[in-house]
């Protein structure tokens, strides 16, 4: 029978009753739905009621949903706690429709957030802190914080109702996982897919790594850009003006005048860039029209200066000259000055310079009409676009900075000096000695830090292992172009362009916790030994069995034999990028290795649901190594969330900027935090919250109406002995003996009309979550339950349940009740019980409470099936939806009326 509920909905009291009822091991036990359900085999890290879920469809299409893993490096906020919920949800729908959901969680367990919460525990500054404190110990205490921070954060997720496979979560750090990351390493080694190269990548010099371009944060500054000046070598100017233009040229030397925010690259410049098709200009400035220093001499530079035509005025008004101090000689394009060369300022404190004269060339980078000169001051060793543009004029990159963001001995007396800081104004008093700086300028721009100390960056070239991403970029793109994506602009466009402009992928890091790159090189002939399992390993170096824990510092311990000269091979120290971790997991987090099984039977994913910012992440990475190892990309859909903002900033734990879950729940609930982040569009776009939770308190209102709805019908419905069911009755009596004949005829017109507007609704929420988009599946149930059913059918509804009668006699439709008050139970009785269903991604606490006051057949509302209109004999009366929305209407403009004239309900309005 159904119960009757207390008065108030109480959020705590709700949610604590439905846990009890998931964990109570009774309702399972007895129930029909899987005859041989043993709650004695229920993990303790789940509950009853998900494992009966999950058996009552295990025979249902299987569908295989790959959680991202997040990183364990602290508490969530509301932000990280979203992701899940939209997780949830979308799961608690599949199940609900039959499927045979694979649910498992993971944690990505590696990398420098782990490092750094663990040196900031022990105050380390640097990575010698770590190996004076000893390697061992140190991954020792990441293994052990991870797994602490893991054990937290799913006490979190399942507190807030998440129903995942929380027994079984993968963890990135578990030897197995590890197993299959080196598997798809060494698959790709084989395949030719991996290099090992010099390529610039972004340095953090406090952590003193690689970090990924798609971690980077940015900080805006105001810094002194500097304008650098290369003086032109006459007779090659000369040369190379004949050979563009095909006439002797009637000028010789001069300087190219170039811009930096990063001085301190002028050391590893070997090449001036201009653009060939671009207008330059040969500028005169007058004798002595410079300002003189301290030393006495006149420092104005050689004429003619060159830069871009459309940059002239502003950079001779950056360099402090009056437009009377200088005249354009003459125009030329770029072309004219490809070819020529110039001497470095800095070449005779540059002993080991491979480029003392340097060459002016054609670039596809340079931009006239910006900031600066025109003509770029190019270095190698120190920028992306520089290195790539270098190696086709096939210079050697020459990048004497250190991991630690220090000059080499190589840069002769800049060796030691930091570039950030003492090096920078090193080398600026170096190019002012020279009569090389042209002027400063306060300038102000982003400059990339790391996103773990925020210690700006440095670019420098160093030799790293590459996957050879560029080599499959056509195939990466018509992958991409078989990938369902939520919102469908976001794979066309945002994502399309991720790709395309993707450049070889960095995956070896220099630090100490992660999967530890498995490559060994022989010390006598170089022959690189990569080995693909722990099982491998321990065959190659002769031990009894593999290795337990397979991380640093145990295999920088073992020496493998050359499989060319016998030799001894020994581990190159790096560590993998954690997005490789992670990356391998459509495959891992099913068991399996990549080379040895590229396409299992579960292979690829049937969702991925993750944050924009994964465009450039985990979504890219993945799409890299599906279509490198299993010939396509290793999900189906892709739906994509935006950030969760707090008073309009995104949230930051490093800034103490965030909502904590735990206490938005111990204010407004668990129920009414999940619907308000769920009840946001889902589809690339932000939520909001305020500091005062107004949201979150909106959505409660809400949710108390629904409980007093079903309070309202439960109350008589108990009263009378009437027990409600989903499907409709069909025997009662519409036409009975209560009332006036047309008061019955009424009664049946606003039962029809509300089957009809739940057939609407039933039909509208699943469509929107088979566009995987659960908001407006919540807001059109929550929209019918609060105008369509409280404010509009139960205020019409009231004098048929209040009619006296008998008892209804269970789930008979007999006894003395009226059949106007039975037909009205058993629509309410079927739109209630459709209802908490359509809830019950949404509000799994609330859902389970008022489907077990309608006294459902089932232990658990989240192991029924989800509302079918055709199955439910739900009516379509698109004719009477409209008159009775034109009727309320009326209605409406009529209580308008009336509040505007000061009427009372029974004063006629004119």
């Amino acid at each position: 029978m159904p119960e009757k509920l207390p008065d108030h909905y109480d959020p705590t009291a709700v949610e604590q009753h439905a846990n009890d009822r998931w964990t109570d091991p009774e309702p399972y036990a007895e129930a029909d739905g899987v005859p041989d359900f043993d709650p004695d085999a229920t993990p303790e890290e789940t509950s009853h009621a998900y494992e009966y879920a999950v058996r009552a469809r295990e025979d249902g299409e299987p569908f295989y949903f790959l959680d991202g893993p997040p990183f364990t490096s602290g508490r969530m906020h509301v932000g990280n706690a979203w992701g899940k919920l939209l997780k949830d949800c979308l799961l608690r729908y599949h199940r609900m429709q039959g499927r045979a959901v694979r649910a498992r969680p993971g944690y990505d367990t590696h990398g420098l957030p782990v490092e750094v919460n663990l040196e900031q525990r022990h105050g380390f500054d640097a990575k010698q802190d770590v190996e004076q404190y000893g390697v061992d110990r140190f991954t020792a205490e990441c293994r052990e914080y991870v797994a602490e921070q893991a054990g937290v954060m799913t006490e979190e997720f399942r507190d807030l109702g998440v129903w995942m496979d929380w027994d079984d979560p993968y963890l990135t750090m578990d030897p197995k996982y590890v197993d299959a990351v080196w598997d798809a390493f060494a698959t790709l080694y084989e395949e030719g897919l991996l290099e090992r190269g010099e390529r610039v990548v972004n340095t953090c010099p406090r952590c003193e790594t690689a970090v990924s371009d798609s971690r980077l944060k940015y900080e805006e500054r105001t810094v002194d850009a500097a304008y650098v000046g290369f003086p032109l070598h006459e007779a090659d100017r000369r040369e190379a003006s004949e050979r563009a233009s095909g006439e002797t040229a009637n000028r010789a030397g001069g300087t190219l005048a170039t811009w930096t925010t990063t001085p301190w690259t002028v050391v590893g410049n070997q090449f001036v860039a201009v653009d060939r098709e671009a207008e330059y200009a040969a500028v005169t400035v007058a004798d002595g029209a410079a300002d003189r220093s301290d030393d006495g001499e006149d420092h104005t530079p050689a004429s003619p200066l060159y830069v871009a035509s459309e940059r002239v005025e502003a950079v001779m008004d950056a360099l402090g000259f009056d437009s009377d101090d200088w005249t354009v000689d003459r125009t030329l394009p770029g072309a004219e000055l490809v070819g020529a060369t110039y001497d470095h300022p800095l070449a005779d404190r540059l002993s080991d310079h491979p480029t003392p004269r340097g060459e002016v060339a054609g670039a596809d980078y340079v931009d006239t009409a910006g900031d600066g000169t025109g003509l770029v001051h190019s270095a190698p060793g120190f920028g992306h676009e520089d290195f790539e543009r270098g190696r086709d004029l096939d210079l050697p990159p020459y990048g004497p900075v250190d991991l630690d963001g220090r000059f080499t001995d190589a840069a002769g007396e800049f060796a030691g000096a930091h570039v950030h800081g003492e090096g920078r104004e090193a080398v600026l008093d170096a190019l002012t000695e020279a009569g090389a700086l042209l002027g400063t300028e306060r300038y102000r721009h982003e400059y990339p830090q790391c996103p773990r100390c925020d210690t700006d960056v440095v670019y420098r070239a160093a030799e790293q292992w590459l996957v050879r991403t560029t080599d499959l970029k056509s195939d990466l793109l018509d992958a991409a172009e078989e990938t369902t994506w939520y919102p469908a602009e976001a794979r066309d466009g945002r994502f399309r362009n991720t790709v395309e402009s993707a450049p070889d992928w960095n995956v070896s890091r220099q630090r100490y916790w992660g999967s530890p790159l498995p490559v060994w090189v022989c010390t006598d002939c170089g022959r690189d030994v990569v080995v693909g399992s722990r099982a491998e390993l321990a065959e190659r170096a002769g031990l009894d069995e593999p290795l337990e824990d397979p991380h640093r510092p145990a295999v920088d311990e073992l020496t493998l034999d050359c499989p060319d000269c016998g030799g001894a091979a020994r581990r190159v120290a790096d560590v993998l990028d954690v997005w490789f971790d992670s990356a391998v997991a459509s495959w891992a987090s099913l068991d399996e290795s990549p080379g040895e099984t590229p396409r299992p039977d579960a292979w690829p994913a049937d969702l991925v649901v993750e944050g924009n910012d994964q465009t450039r992440g985990w979504f890219l990475m993945q799409l890299v190594l599906g279509v490198a190892l299993g010939g396509r990309a290793p999900y189906e859909e892709v739906l994509m969330h935006g950030w969760a903002l707090l008073d309009g900033e995104p949230m930051s734990k490093s800034r103490g900027h965030v909502v904590r879950p735990p206490d938005v729940v111990a204010e407004h609930g668990r129920d009414a935090l999940r619907a308000h982040l769920l009840g946001h569009e889902q589809h690339g776009q932000d939520v909001s919250l305020t500091s005062d939770l107004q949201g979150v308190e909106t959505v409660r209102d809400r949710l108390d109406v629904v409980w007093n709805v079903v309070r309202f019908a439960t109350l008589f419905m108990a009263e009378d002995g009437y027990r409600p069911t989903l499907a409709l009755a069909g025997d009662a009596d519409l036409d009975g003996a209560a009332g006036s004949a047309g008061e019955s005829r009424n009664g049946q017109v606003l039962d029809r009309w509300l089957l009809a507007r739940l057939r609407e609704v039933v039909e509208e929420a699943t469509a929107a979550f088979e566009r995987r988009a659960p908001n407006e599946a919540l807001d059109a149930t929550l929209e019918f339950l609060v105008e369509d059913v409280s404010r509009f059918y139960v205020q019409a509804v009231r004098d048929r349940v209040w009619a006296t009668g008998g008892e209804a006699g269970g789930d008979t439709a007999g006894g003395d009740a009226t059949a106007d008050k039975l037909a009205a139970y058993d629509t309410l009785g079927t739109v209630l019980h459709a209802c908490v269903r359509l809830l019950a991604p949404f509000v799994p606490h609330l859902s389970e409470r008022l489907y077990g006051a309608l006294d459902g057949a089932e232990p658990t509302v989240h192991a029924t099936d989800w509302p079918d209109a055709d199955t439910l004999g739900l009516p379509a009366d698109p004719d009477l939806l409209a008159d009775v929305d034109a009727l309320r209407a009326v209605e409406g403009a009529v209580a308008t009326a009336r509040q505007r004239l000061g009427r009372k309900g029974r004063w006629p309005v004119a």
